[in-house]
């Protein structure tokens, strides 16, 4: 039971930091006179919520780095999954739209 709750709360990590790094403004990309994330964020996004909800996303990683500890470091798999939600956060959060 122990780890395939594990598992199922990484499974569910992935989409809740989708959702909480998206702006509104995101759907706007048609393609033609916005065509990426980085366009749309520089012409319609006022007001940036990113900064409250990364913090957010830094707290559901907290049972991540328990997880590990947990595991003493030797499951590969969580730590492969840990730093696979660690650079997914920092992808979403500020990576795609500081490249611009």
């Amino acid at each position: 039971m122990g780890k395939v709750t594990i598992y199922i709360y990484y499974i569910m990590l992935f989409p809740v930091i989708y959702l909480l790094s998206s702006f509104k403004e995101e759907s706007l990309i048609d393609g033609v006179e916005i065509r990426n994330a980085c366009m749309a964020h520089r012409a319609f996004v006022v007001d940036d919520i990113r900064d409250f909800t990364v913090t957010l996303a830094i707290i559901l990683l907290v049972p991540c780095f328990y997880f590990l500890q947990k595991t003493k470091f030797k499951s590969t798999s969580v730590i492969f999954l840990t730093i696979a939600v660690i650079f997914y956060s920092a992808w979403r959060f500020f990576v795609r739209v500081t490249l611009c």
